[in-house]
C-alpha cells in the first residue's frame, strides 16, 4: 500500500473523528440547554411560590392536644363553573381546651381525603392571646402546597432526567462505535503491512 493510500485513509479517519467530536459537543450543548433552560427557571418559580405561601406562625406559641371532633363533608363543585359535583371534600374540626375553656375550630384545609379520623388526637399550636386561633403544623395550606410541590418536583425531575440520560447514552454509543471502528481499521492496516512483500515488484 502506498503513502497516498495511507494519507487518504488518515484524512478520512480524521473527518470521522471530527464528526464524532461534533456530535458529542452537540449532545453536551443540548444537555446544558435543558439544564439551564428548564431546571433553573423551575427552581426559581418554585422558590417564588414557597415565598408567596409562607405563613407567619410566630403568634402560635402554645402547644395543646386537640381531638378531631368531626370531619365536615361537603360536595366539591366543578372547576368549570357548572353545577356539577365532582366529589366530597373533608374539613376537620379540632376541639381542645385552654384555661378551662373548650374551643371548636374548623381546620384551614379541605381535601378529597380525610387527613384525620374522628376521635384522633393531634398536637396543634394556639395563640395565648387569642386561643380561638389554631395552627396545625402537619395540616395547613402551606404544608399541603409544599408537599404537593415536592411530589411534583420529583416527578418533573424524573421526566427531565430520562431525555438527558438518553442523550448521554447516545453519545456514549457513538464514541464506542467510533473507537471500535478506529481499532478495527488500525488492525486491518497492520495486517496489510505485515502481508506486504517489498520484493513483489522485483519478482514481476
Amino acid at each position: 500500500m502506498d503513502n497516498n493510500s495511507y494519507n487518504e485513509e488518515d484524512i478520512a479517519e480524521s473527518k470521522r473523528n471530527s464528526r464524532v467530536g461534533l456530535i458529542i459537543v452537540l449532545v453536551a450543548v443540548l444537555i446544558f440547554l435543558v439544564a439551564v433552560g428548564v431546571i433553573i427557571p423551575f427552581v426559581f418559580a418554585k422558590n417564588m411560590v414557597n415565598d408567596a405561601i409562607k405563613q407567619d406562625t410566630t403568634q402560635y406559641n402554645v402547644s395543646v392536644t386537640a381531638v378531631i371532633a368531626e370531619n365536615i363533608v361537603r360536595e366539591s363543585d366543578s372547576s368549570d363553573g357548572s353545577d356539577n359535583k365532582i366529589g366530597k371534600v373533608y374539613t376537620p374540626v379540632y376541639e381542645y381546651e385552654y384555661n378551662g375553656k373548650t374551643y371548636s375550630v374548623h381546620g384551614s384545609v379541605a381535601s378529597g381525603e380525610k387527613k384525620y379520623e374522628e376521635g384522633e388526637k393531634v398536637e396543634i399550636l394556639i395563640s395565648d392571646v387569642n386561643p380561638g386561633k389554631m395552627y396545625d403544623p402537619e395540616y395547613n395550606p402551606t404544608k399541603v402546597i409544599k408537599d404537593f410541590g415536592s411530589s411534583f418536583s420529583k416527578l418533573f425531575m424524573l421526566i427531565l432526567i430520562i431525555p438527558i440520560v438518553l442523550l448521554a447514552v447516545i453519545a456514549a454509543v457513538i464514541v464506542i462505535i467510533a473507537v471500535r471502528a478506529s481499532k478495527k481499521k488500525k488492525a486491518l492496516q497492520n495486517n496489510e503491512e505485515n502481508d506486504y512483500d517489498p520484493y513483489d515488484d522485483q519478482r514481476e
